[in-house]
């Protein structure tokens, strides 16, 4: 009598050599695109620091950048030699911080090994070519300062008469961010591999709906190392009260837990740029499929938010922005989305044109106006600065949200506490 063949060998056989493959190939894609991904999330997170130093010396000292008697000035106030707001950056973004002028640091929090600042030396030759040479912002995964090797960003700073007269760069060090990285990384390569194993033992103990199953989990992971977060798990998967429903359930807590990561600001919950900027696109698509506007969209700005952070601390500022964000998204519900833009600044995009939008904005920013933020015994009121824009189709992301912040920066010019919109309108609050 012959001895049956093992069904459990069988799946075995017929599992083990394309699982190892396609596990190899999640592996790979999950290594590129977090890598990718985490590069670009620094690259952004060192952008806004980069221009924040910036616009924060344009805020508090009007006027050109120049040397006079070889110091460092802006318009009339000196700059060199007063470090409040490069360590003030420092402290609030958890990166280096440098203003040069011309090639040569002159603000740093850079120090080197007897915690001496590193001002006086030079930029890197490829930084200057880029910046001062080309007028272009420039991000680098390497850079060498002081002996230590950094992930780098740096933008041009201007005068005036729109000349580059030297550069604000925001960086990390290089070790501190691989490790970052590779945390993550091994992190999903542990997953992936459980989810391997775990779909060889189901192989073994079923037949074609186990195998049905795992190709469902398979698609869903294939989509998630791409940091596609739309597509969904079969309910039949998660349903199942086996090794297969927990494999499922599994990869959708990681594909929430990933796309909290990489969609959310941390300290306010709201959806950060990169997220923002995914969900205005798709709009803008479905605006120019339809020839038509139906979006508005508004930069808005805390006013003399800096003076908050400077006369109450960080932490004060940080309940500001807690407190603005869960009023922005209670008010954004059912009506479009709300992202933190960076810093005191917000972006939110109503589904809807700016005469219908207009009258509910406005009544949020007094409601925010009349509230009391209350700080270790001290009570404030904030006010808003806002510019909206309608004109949607026929236009670029770029363009789009480069006219809101026009309209955002007449309207800080014009007073504060006010709502600009594209058509030259004017809502004083």
């Amino acid at each position: 009598m012959k001895k049956k063949k093992s069904i459990k060998r069988m799946l075995i056989g017929l599992s083990v050599v394309p699982a190892v493959f396609i596990g190899l190939a999640i592996m790979s894609i999950s290594v590129h695109s977090m890598w990718k991904g985490m590069s670009s999330e620094i690259s952004n997170s060192l952008a806004i620091a980069a221009n924040s130093l910036y616009n924060t010396y344009s805020l508090v000292a009007p006027g050109d950048y120049s040397l006079k008697d070889g110091v460092l000035m802006k318009g009339d106030i000196v700059l060199e030699g007063d470090y409040a707001i490069v360590d003030a950056l420092k402290e609030s973004y958890g990166m280096e911080i440098t203003l040069f002028y011309g090639d040569e640091r002159k603000l740093t929090t850079i120090t080197d090994e007897e915690g001496n600042r590193v001002v006086g030396t030079k930029a890197d030759p490829q930084a200057v070519k880029w910046v001062l040479e080309n007028g272009r912002k420039y991000f680098t995964q390497k850079i060498e300062i002081n002996g230590e090797d950094y992930f780098g960003y740096y933008i041009p700073v201007l005068n005036k008469d729109k000349s580059v007269v030297g550069m604000a760069f925001a960086g990390e060090p290089r070790v501190e961010v691989i490790r970052s990285i590779s945390a993550n990384i091994m992190s999903s390569l542990l997953i992936c591999l459980l989810v391997i194993i775990a779909t060889l033992l189901v192989c073994v103990a079923s037949g074609r709906k186990i195998v049905d199953a795992l190709g469902s989990i398979m698609d869903y992971l294939g989509f998630l190392a791409q940091s596609d977060f739309s597509h969904k798990m079969p309910k039949h998967v998660e349903k199942r009260r086996d090794e297969i429903g927990d494999m499922g359930r599994y990869a959708v807590e990681v594909s929430r837990s990933l796309e909290e990561t990489i969609t959310t600001d941390p300290l306010t919950k709201l959806l950060n740029r990169r997220a923002c900027k995914k969900y205005l696109d798709k709009w803008i698509e479905t605006c120019k499929k339809q020839q038509k506007n139906r979006i508005t969209v508004v930069i808005a700005d805390i006013d003399h938010f800096k003076k908050i952070n400077d006369t109450y601390g960080h932490d004060c500022g940080d309940m500001v922005l807690v407190t603005v964000s869960e009023m922005f998204k209670k008010h954004m519900k059912d009506k479009g989305c709300v992202a933190r833009w960076g810093g005191e600044e917000f972006l939110l995009v109503y589904e809807t044109d700016p005469q219908s939008m207009q009258e509910s904005f406005c009544s949020l920013l007094k409601d925010i106006r009349a509230h009391e933020f209350i700080h270790k015994q001290h009570s404030f009121h904030i006010t808003l600065t806002a510019g909206v824009n309608g004109e949607i189709n026929g236009f670029t992301f770029d363009e789009i949200i480069n006219c809101a912040d026009e309209c955002l920066y007449k309207g800080k010019s014009g007073g504060r506490d006010r709502v600009v919109f594209t058509t030259g309108k004017v809502i004083e609050l």
